[in-house]
């Protein structure tokens, strides 16, 4: 009985529930990001550093999820893309058209 118990213990400890992907992080997969699942936001945000028009995209596409999640989508998948997304975008700039000589934030 006893060896049951610690059989399912250790069968347990190593299930973990795996989340369905969502529009965003299937659009960053789908652009070469590879498995987001298990990365971390400061990985994720390395690879949008590379690819800032997909970056651009997906803090679009999280603008509207953000404004409505709960405090632990932050921690999923899905919060971890937006974070690094917004970081990316953030820390892109573009010349300000009236004069060439001062920059603004943002990708658009």
């Amino acid at each position: 009985m006893r060896t049951l118990l610690v059989v399912l213990l250790i069968a347990m400890a190593g299930c973990s529930v795996s989340e369905r992907p969502t529009a965003i992080v299937k659009k960053a997969e789908a652009a070469g990001a590879g498995d987001l699942s298990t990365a971390s936001a400061l990985a994720m945000q390395s690879w949008l550093e590379s690819h800032r028009d997909v970056a651009a995209d997906v803090d679009r596409m999280c603008t509207s999820v953000r404004a409505k999640a709960p405090a632990p989508w932050a921690d999923s998948t899905e919060g971890r893309l937006c974070t690094a997304a917004r970081n990316v975008v953030m820390s892109t700039f573009k010349p300000v058209e009236s004069d060439h000589n001062t920059y603004e934030s943002g990708w658009r």
